[in-house]
């Protein structure tokens, strides 16, 4: 696939050619400020500047620092465009051919995702890892209730259950609206703390998944930071096999 059609499957589903061009130099070359971009792309630096940040609004890129200079660096993501199956076919095919130049270890290992709409590009991107999921500390927050119920959710159980990906999930609390749901899903197992935990309140969503940790702050503006390590998910799996043993499951 060449670059032009790259940009005519992002241009599908709503990213401008400009934003394009300024994501795929990044993937290629690496952390760079915004004139070496502007170079090497032949763009006026004031429009790169601009791209760059409506790229980061989109969590395309990470903002870091190069000998006091601000650099970026491109971000792998899957977006989720909801009722546009075909755009996001398109989309995917881009994505795949994006992966072939793309260079090991350019993606930091550590770094945060602003927005909705990255969490629930994390959660379908938990379906491609083919791997256990476990959730604790689901909020007590609207936004987490409304995500949970959307059909967004229900497209993401369907293709989980047919795969066969198992969910467990740790509560503070029953989840008001969700028992039955949860009590009628495959490969879903929820559990409940012990009654000394029972009513905390949490503004926190940690999820991992084969290597990597996702904790979701559930303040405004919603805030995601992605850990991408072995040693530290498995220490997470520990603590949670351990408050697991210890909790009750939920009643279906």
């Amino acid at each position: 696939m060449t670059d032009e059609l790259i940009v005519t499957a992002f241009e599908s589903v709503g990213i401008p050619k400009m934003q394009t061009v300024v994501y795929l130099d990044l993937l290629k070359n690496k952390e760079s400020t915004a004139a070496q971009v502007a170079k090497r792309t032949g763009m006026h630096r004031t429009n790169v500047y601009d791209t760059l940040i409506k790229l980061k609004e989109r969590n395309l890129v990470f903002l870091s620092y190069k000998e006091g200079k601000q650099a970026y660096v491109a971000l792998t993501t899957e977006l989720i465009i909801n009722d546009e199956k075909e755009k996001l076919e398109h989309l995917k095919s881009a994505m795949a051919y994006i992966n072939t130049i793309y260079v090991s270890g350019q993606t930091p290992k550590v770094y945060t995702l602003e927005g909705l709409n990255a969490v629930k590009s994390n959660i379908f991107g938990l379906l491609e890892k083919q791997s256990e999921i476990w959730i604790y500390g689901l909020a007590e927050n609207e936004n987490m209730l409304n995500l949970l119920n959307t059909k967004i959710m229900h497209a993401f159980h369907i293709e989980r259950i047919k795969k066969g990906i198992e969910l467990k999930l740790l509560f503070y609390k029953t989840p008001g609206g969700l028992e039955n749901l949860l009590g009628k899903l495959k490969f879903t197992e929820a559990r409940l703390l012990p009654k000394t935990q029972q009513a905390k309140t949490s503004q926190i969503t940690q999820i991992v998944c084969n290597g990597s940790v996702y904790i979701t702050l559930w303040v405004d503006p919603i805030h995601t930071i992605v850990i991408e390590n072995e040693i530290i998910a498995n220490e997470y799996l520990d603590f949670y096999n351990i408050l697991w043993a210890y909790s009750k499951p939920m009643e279906k």
